[in-house]
């Protein structure tokens, strides 16, 4: 005999699960996405006025917000909350620092090398704007590439 309490337990239990499930499987915006929703493509032009100076706000895959500015010589320096722990060497810290460099390719893509205490991050990515939000992705051949979202301001 199961007792009275295990049911409404089990049912709060399993919708609690379902919500995080839905939460965490959630399927990334993909290249393909960003061009259904008619997503523009940023030119180097566009990319070179917008992007000096610039406040950016990137949120990765693993759930980390960073923060910094395109400062007009080239160079940035870099802020994270590291809920990824990223760059940290293994510590459970709460905000990492990082300096780093940008620059805007002549194929078009914004570029960025940071400098964590544990690792190096180098990567471009080709931005798209919809609404007024921004993504980045790394190949404009596969529709399936996982886009990164950025805020923008100036």
């Amino acid at each position: 005999m199961v007792p009275r309490f295990a049911s409404p337990i089990t049912a709060f239990l399993a919708s609690g699960l379902l919500a995080l499930s839905t939460f965490v499987y959630a399927d990334p915006m993909r290249l393909s996405d960003l061009k259904d929703a008619n997503g523009r493509q940023l030119s180097v032009d566009d990319l070179r006025s917008l992007m000096p100076g610039a406040h950016i706000t990137n949120v990765i895959n693993n759930g980390s917000t960073r923060k910094w500015i395109n400062k007009t010589n080239g160079t940035l320096n870099a802020t994270s909350d590291n809920k990824g722990n990223l760059g940290s060497g293994g510590r459970l810290v709460q905000v990492a620092h990082a300096t780093g460099t940008w620059s805007v390719n002549d194929n078009g893509s914004y570029c960025v090398n940071l400098e964590w205490r544990a690792l190096t991050e180098n990567w471009c990515r080709f931005m798209f704007k919809v609404g007024d939000k921004y993504y980045g992705v790394t190949s404009l051949a596969n529709g399936a590439a996982i886009t990164t979202e950025f805020t923008i301001e100036k």
